[in-house]
């Protein structure tokens, strides 16, 4: 009897720095060798990848703080316990399994968290504890493969079917068609794909060549034929994309003509989809009998003297190409299901062979662990010393603590803190520190260009940096100079000790040695800056914050389906133009003519000028109005400024602005957009509450706080 091949991890040469600048982990689940993987990067730099046992593990769905997965005969549901910031072991994000249900083995592959289709076949579905920012109703929803339907959890029954195709007779536990594949548009299942259309017991497994169907669950019926064993459709920047599996081709259906658009080819068997900005992630696998017999897959690896791989490719939507890649040697051959973990850098799970998940315990107002909290994950960019560094003033201080360590005279030892003056900071220097700032000043840097000069405060133990406040001072529109917090953060372990609000102390201090009369800091409102950084400000003596900006972010997909957007016609003497075709003579024009606010100014931050859907109106041969836009990701527009002259406000002209301007973003391949409103613009407000929130994925607001100094 052989022993299974260890299992080992090879990748590209730029697959973990891809990792690194998305701020992204991946998930996946391999069936054939009962596991679930988490990948991420070790605080080095290298790949950290980790593992739990479950029997046949398939369908993965995930969302901020959630794991969703199928197994044999359970389903479980995994909640992250970790606050931003914290991190047990080494790791920021710990899934522990809080639910399960026993559905019996249903063959469960594809699973999601949405609404139910509105053709339901029993009334009585259950919700699971759905994630926080799921809308009301959700529930998790699953391909029943083994009964040929689309079911949900149920208290009472192993499942509850919502859904069936046209040619499915009878509910059985045959696997008629292979019904295997989920596809989900605003929220709810809309797309599916099966093997064939068979309707007697394993019928499918004689149209693996050509028999395979997409279904649209609201027409309800089948919109495109003759795949091979398609696997996992997405509905992803206004397309359903799938996995021929059988071909060994990724790519999307042309909805309209009902034609498959191949996008690249992967050498291996298909199974698992997920997208990150303009990246697809496939899963791989290899054959189960040496070929995949039968199977157009098997003749193209040999045409391109190739062999079939498992584990993960990253396809860049634009070329076609792939990106970069991730392979697994050894035990696992067969992989399923596959996720994007955005924002999370290392992460892990909790199992049942230890008594680790026995130990660790949490409640309301208890944020430890019967267990013990590794140190926090440190760049050894943010550890090196600053770019210039001035201590005297500062010193070296005592931090109260709650801790219990006691040194040999029986005290309690508290960590000596040192802050010194960060000087010579420029927007290239301080990316070192991106670790050890919040919010990230490397995103600041992509969205702001810097306006003044920059002054920062570290805080250091032993050597090591582990807390920094930034700040840039820039003269006002009277000449005056007002100094900016851009980013406060300290290492979680060293919170809680009185080195956040000393790190403010010291930098009111320096900025009032430099004659600046007033700090401000701008935040957005959240649970981690109202309980953190609020509390500090008041402590200083910082004016009460007040709100200024609402701030949103939606997705194309979701705008794309706004009335609104198609109902404002322009009157024949106004035209919409791109804003890159402005002359200077129109420029001067506005410039002198027309009456806008400063803050409304169409000419700011030109460098980042968003050349897509950046629009100017005319009025005849006048200039009345733009909707400016700047790109400040690459898969994020931001719309800045609209105005519209007065004689026109309240004619819809600004609506059908911007209406043409998300429409141009629609058409493009730039999947998100975010918008900032100023609350005294009350017209815009009312806007974004009327026509915009019903489509965000965030909405939050802005806030502001400022000090007067003592100079």
């Amino acid at each position: 009897m052989s022993t299974p091949k260890p299992l080992e991890f090879t990748c590209s040469r730029h697959f973990l720095s891809w990792l690194q600048e998305q701020k992204v982990s991946l998930a996946f689940t391999t069936y054939q060798t009962n596991r679930l993987f988490l990948i991420g990067l070790k605080p080095n730099g290298q790949l950290s990848g980790f593992e739990r046992l479950f029997d046949r593990a398939m369908g993965l769905w995930a969302t901020p703080n959630h794991l969703y997965l199928s197994t044999r005969y359970q389903f479980w549901q995994f909640d992250n316990v970790l606050n931003p910031g914290q991190l047990y072991k080494g790791y920021d994000q710990l899934y522990v399994p809080r639910i399960s249900y026993t559905t019996g083995d249903l063959d469960i592959h594809d699973l999601v968290m949405g609404k139910s289709p509105q053709q339901t076949l029993t009334s009585n579905p259950i919700n699971v504890n759905p994630p926080p920012q799921a809308g009301s109703g959700d529930k998790v929803i699953f391909v029943n493969t083994l009964f040929s339907c689309l079911a949900t959890l149920s208290h009472q029954y192993s499942f509850e079917p919502i859904w069936q195709p046209p040619f499915i007779s009878k509910l059985t536990p045959e696997d008629r068609c292979h019904l295997n594949g989920l596809a989900m548009v605003e929220g709810k299942p809309r797309y599916v794909t099966a093997v064939s259309r068979s309707d007697v017991t394993g019928g499918w497994r004689e149209r693996r060549q050509d028999g395979g169907v997409v279904m649209d669950i609201e027409a309800n019926e089948i919109v495109a034929s003759e795949f091979s064993m398609p696997h996992s459709p997405r509905f992803y920047q206004g397309k359903l994309w799938l996995l021929n599996s059988g071909t060994g081709e990724f790519g999307y259906l042309d909805l309209p003509t009902e034609k498959f658009q191949p996008v690249a080819f992967c050498p291996g068997y298909m199974r698992g989809l997920a997208f990150w900005r303009n990246y697809a992630v496939v899963g791989l696998s290899k054959p189960r009998d040496r070929s995949f017999s039968g199977l157009a897959l098997d003749e193209r690896l040999a045409a391109k003297d190739t062999n079939p791989r498992c584990g993960l490719m990253v396809i860049d939507l634009t070329t076609g190409s792939i990106a970069h890649w991730l392979e697994l040697e050894g035990v696992v051959t067969e992989l399923y299901d596959v996720q994007v973990l955005p924002g999370v850098r290392r992460p892990m799970a909790l199992g049942f062979k230890s008594d680790e998940i026995a130990r660790l315990v949490t409640c309301p107002g208890f944020s430890s662990f019967q267990g013990e909290l590794s140190e926090s994950q440190k760049s050894e960019g943010a550890r090196q010393s600053p770019p210039y560094e001035r201590s005297g003033g500062m010193g070296d201080e005592r931090q109260n603590t709650e801790g219990k360590n006691q040194d040999s005279k029986g005290e309690t030892a508290q960590p000596r803190v040192k802050y010194q003056l960060v000087g010579n900071l420029n927007p290239a220097n301080t990316l070192q520190y991106d670790a050890l700032t919040f919010p990230s000043i490397k995103k600041h840097w992509q969205t702001f260009q810097q306006k003044g000069i920059l002054m920062g405060i570290s805080a250091s133990v032993a050597g090591e940096m582990v807390g920094l406040a930034i700040a840039e001072i820039t003269p006002t529109q009277e000449n005056i100079s007002q100094a900016e917090v851009l980013s406060l953060f300290v290492l979680p372990e060293y919170r809680h000790q009185g080195i956040g609000t000393t790190l403010v102390k010291h930098l009111e201090t320096a900025l009032a040695a430099q004659k600046c009369p007033q700090v401000i800091v701008k935040y957005q409102a959240t649970e981690l800056t109202t309980s953190a950084l609020e509390p500090l400000l008041r402590k200083r003596n910082w004016q009460p914050p007040k709100e200024t900006f609402w701030l949103a972010k939606m997705s194309m997909e979701k705008i794309a389906q706004a009335p609104w957007l198609y109902k404002h016609i322009l009157p024949d003497s106004f035209t919409i133009f791109p804003w890159s075709e402005l002359t200077d003579a129109e420029k001067q024009q506005i410039q002198q003519t027309l009456d806008y606010p400063t803050s409304l100014s169409p000419f700011e931050d030109n460098s980042r000028l968003e050349p897509l859907n950046s629009l100017g109106l005319r009025y005849g041969d006048e200039v009345v109005g733009w909707m400016v836009t700047h790109r400040v990701a690459p898969d994020t527009i931001r719309y800045s400024t609209m105005f519209v002259a007065q004689r026109f406000q309240k004619l819809g002209r600004g609506v059908a602005l911007i209406a043409e301007a998300l429409k141009q973003q629609i058409a493009s391949p730039v999947p998100n957009c975010t918008w900032g409103v100023a609350m005294e613009n009350q017209q815009m407000v009312k806007f974004l509450r009327r026509r915009l929130a019903p489509y965000t994925t965030f909405i939050s607001e802005s806030r502001q706080s400022g000090k007067r100094l003592k100079i």
